[in-house]
């Protein structure tokens, strides 16, 4: 990948105080995933598509008029729950996205507390707003670009896949790692949204497109460490 070997020791002296590794024995490291949500919902990042349920029209809201502002780190972490579960800002301190995640409200509570959601932080499930409240938050998402996007990365994985069959083994597995981060966290961020607003099935082709990438990356990168 192209660093140097202090490079890569102070990473993994940090990694391992921030407790985002584990260290096993003499340059033998693993992830800590243990109470890490963010780290699991990355590693588990094809099973986002599969919360998406039918919509009924209702939305869920979070109101965090009352939280601390003072702890920025907290604040950070508290902005990157609401932006992983597809919460957009509507009003001051109101934020909403469809009811139509598994579980609903009960899960999605525990969900966000545990990525980082402020204490004092409330959410509840609101509806029958009129046509033009209705229009307003819809219009917090960009459908138009969200549907170029998925045309975008689906294209991008596909041509990918190609690339990896046409590049030396290790050329492939460095770019297998590139790519395959950017389509992945373009999934992270996605706001899963009902196919009632969106009015298509992109996502489910995506994130099927993208697994068949990182499936293939995977058989390069076996390949690549059994020859050492």
């Amino acid at each position: 990948m192209g660093f140097s070997d202090a490079t890569i020791r102070v990473a993994l002296t940090r990694l391992a105080q921030q407790e985002k590794i584990e260290k096993h024995d003499r340059a033998s490291y693993s992830l800590n995933t243990q109470g890490n949500r963010l780290q699991l919902e990355i590693e588990n990042w094809r099973e986002r598509v599969a919360w998406i349920v039918p919509w009924r029209g209702d939305w869920i809201v979070v109101h965090d008029g009352t939280t601390d502002r003072s702890d920025k780190t907290s604040l950070r972490r508290h902005r990157r729950a609401l932006l992983l579960r597809g919460l957009q800002k509507w009003k001051q301190g109101l934020y909403l996205r469809p009811n139509n995640l598994a579980g609903g409200a009960a899960s999605l509570r525990v969900q966000l507390s545990e990525l980082g959601l402020a204490k004092g932080a409330e959410l509840f499930v609101a509806g029958d707003f009129c046509q033009q409240q209705t229009a307003e938050i819809l219009g917090l998402w960009n459908i138009p670009v969200l549907r170029r996007n998925y045309e975008k990365l689906l294209a991008r994985a596909k041509d990918g896949q190609r690339r990896l069959l046409e590049l030396r083994p290790e050329a492939a597995a460095r770019e297998s790692l590139l790519v395959g981060r950017e389509l992945i966290s373009h999934v992270m961020r996605d706001p899963l949204l009902p196919s009632e607003i969106l009015k298509g099935p992109q996502l489910r082709e995506l994130a099927q497109a993208i697994a068949d990438y990182q499936n293939a990356s995977k058989r390069i990168w076996d390949d690549l460490l059994n020859d050492q």
